[in-house]
């Protein structure tokens, strides 16, 4: 008997609360320095602007106009990883429309090779941001590379495993394999 009137009782606490938050008005307060409207709101990541992409040679749009780098192509990449020093190899054949690029290959490792797609941009002056997929081992290298001529290259690599462990890092150097002539 003792334990239903402790319950009742703890029923009866409730109930009130919860009829007293619903009857009691609340003030909303809205924070007259924070305007979202889409003409004022300040974009903390500056990467991603079109001001940032027009000051830096990007672009806001694929395909904005624009005059960019020729480094569509053939490439051979060797990528040689930080800790290990093991050496693998990626050859490209990458494709470009403005500050687009896109291409498929084969990634190799010792006597392994698998096939790989690619994706990216042109950046400021020699720099690109390349994405290379394997498509077997379904592995990512984001490849951040300079080409100050547009044949020869060198920068890093991220390796991204779908297991979810901290990224193997690197360094990478290369060329194209059909160089181009400076006219």
């Amino acid at each position: 008997m003792m334990l239903s009137k402790n319950a009742l009782f703890i029923f009866a606490v409730l109930v009130c609360s919860a009829a007293t938050a619903y009857s009691t008005p609340q003030a909303v307060v809205v924070n007259q320095g924070m305007d979202l409207s889409a003409g004022t709101m300040q974009i903390g990541d500056t990467e991603h602007t079109a001001e940032y992409l027009a000051a830096t040679g990007g672009s806001a749009t694929p395909g904005a106009a624009g005059s960019y780098r020729d480094l569509s192509g053939n490439w051979t990449f060797e990528l040689r990883e930080q800790v290990s020093g093991s050496m693998n190899s990626l050859e490209l054949r990458l494709f470009q429309w403005e500050n687009v690029i896109f291409g498929k290959g084969v990634f190799r490792e010792g006597l392994r090779s698998e096939a790989a797609t690619a994706d990216g941009t042109l950046l400021s002056g020699n720099t690109m941001n390349l994405n290379v997929v394997t498509l077997d081992g379904i592995n990512l290298y984001r490849l951040v590379i300079n080409s100050p001529d547009g044949n020869t290259t060198s920068g890093t690599f991220s390796l991204y495993t779908p297991a979810g462990h901290e990224p193997v890092k690197g360094s990478l150097s290369g060329s194209r394999t059909d160089a181009r002539r400076l006219s």
